[in-house]
């Protein structure tokens, strides 16, 4: 039944589906079950290529089903290595660049998919508290600009009109037209199932636990083991995410991933005052107002870790410090009381950057795991999906699985 603006309902594969034998065999064998390794099953299985999907758990269980769902186009301060744009300008105008490119693809998704999103394109804000703050959101707009996404800053006056419910004393903000979120809880479900539709295989319950490479590189050169049983095949895509690492090592390679836990609050409901995400240049922050009204603030506070099979838990001085940076930037929150905190998990490179693309240390391996994984996945599915479907494609050399990469000897 078509929902409201004319896109049919999505849905959830069946848990019959996900626990059926594995197949024998594969071509494209993707490990993560994520929104990145469902996104490329999808791009893949409707490119007409051979594919299966194994998930250790359930579909969209971990990073990106635990997210706030934020589109985060414009230059943020988990991509920066201090209040300086000149020492990385290089690599910023490469990511800004695909951001640019990503939102296109997410203002297109929902129709591509034939089904719901839950995707509001609200426009964002970046604010910022000093001199020097405010020196940033000037230079990072240059490097937006000559990127291709539009991006203004505003100030004084202009600021204050623009944008009442923030604090009166910040002293400029950069506004994105295009940034917005969309539902976590409903991406990577809607894309498996259209990957399944599509033909690729996907199975829960199936972690991974060892990877052999056949050394004369043969037509199925991986033999995998899983727990729901082995499966060969000829190419594998680790798109575990924080996990990548551990997936990479059981094939011989180490990669430059470490996972780290975040923290998310939500509010009660109150007055909808809020239409754009906000967030800061400076301090750890995104802020925005759902459309059952109540806040969600995240903006990447640390969780600890726990030994399995526990995951993150969250921490008091995480909800506090985050909350405070709230409620310094919009004090209409300072009554609105925290009604649930949950945690999640990043991915995290040495460099920030993705790594996406083929190992030449180990021909046959690829990677996909985007740093700000919810907004860059579907993207960089597409991208690497076309690669491996023609054997060229435009990935940018810099997110090279090489890099900071090393080889160890595997026992056959």
């Amino acid at each position: 039944m078509p929902s409201e603006g004319g896109i049919p309902a999505g849905g959830w594969l069946p848990a019959s589906t996900l626990r059926r034998p594995l197949p024998e065999s594969t071509d494209v064998l993707i490990v993560g079950g994520g929104l990145a390794g469902t996104a490329l099953a999808y791009y893949l299985a409707r490119s007409g290529v051979e594919c299966a999907l194994v998930e250790r758990a359930e579909l969209n269980r971990e990073a990106s089903g635990t997210n706030a769902g934020s589109f985060h186009f414009q230059i943020a301060l988990h991509q920066l290595t201090a209040l300086e744009t000149g020492n990385v300008r290089e690599r910023l105008g490469t990511e800004v660049r695909l951001h640019a490119a990503a939102a296109e693809v997410w203002k297109t998704l929902e129709s591509e998919l034939a089904g719901p999103l839950d995707i509001h394109i609200t426009g964002g804000l970046m604010v910022a508290e000093t001199a020097e703050e405010l020196r940033l959101l000037h230079e990072k707009r240059e490097i937006e600009e000559e990127a291709g996404l539009e991006t203004h800053v505003l100030e004084g006056d202009e600021l204050r009109s623009f944008a009442p419910y923030l604090a009166d004393d910040l002293l400029g903000a950069t506004w994105c037209p295009d940034e917005g979120h969309a539902n976590p809880m409903l991406a990577a479900p809607l894309f498996a199932l259209r990957a399944s539709e599509a033909g690729a295989e996907l199975r829960t319950h199936a972690g991974v636990s060892a990877i052999d490479v056949d050394p004369d590189g043969g037509a199925r050169r991986f033999t995998v083991r899983t727990d729901a049983g082995t499966i060969r095949a000829h190419r594998i895509v680790d798109a575990a995410g924080a996990w990548g690492g551990d997936v990479a090592a059981l094939a011989g390679l180490r990669l430059p991933i470490r996972p780290e836990g975040l923290h998310l609050n939500v509010t009660e409901p109150r007055e909808h005052v809020l239409a754009p995400m906000v967030q800061h240049i400076g301090r750890r922050l995104t802020l925005k107002q759902t459309e059952y009204d109540t806040f969600i603030i995240g903006g990447g506070w640390p969780a600890n870790p726990e030994p399995p099979p526990g995951r993150y838990s969250t921490i008091w001085e995480s909800a506090a410090g985050n909350v405070a940076v709230a409620v310094r930037v919009m004090p209409f929150l300072a009554d609105v009381r925290i009604v649930r905190t949950w945690s999640g998990v990043m991915a995290f490179t040495d460099d920030l950057a993705p790594i996406v693309g083929e190992s030449a240390r180990l021909p046959g391996f690829h990677t996909l795991i985007a740093t700000t994984g919810f907004t860059l996945s579907p993207l960089m599915a597409r991208l690497l999906a076309e690669e491996l479907a023609t054997g060229s494609g435009t990935i940018p050399p810099e997110y090279s699985v090489d890099r900071g990469s090393t080889r160890q000897p595997t026992t056959i």
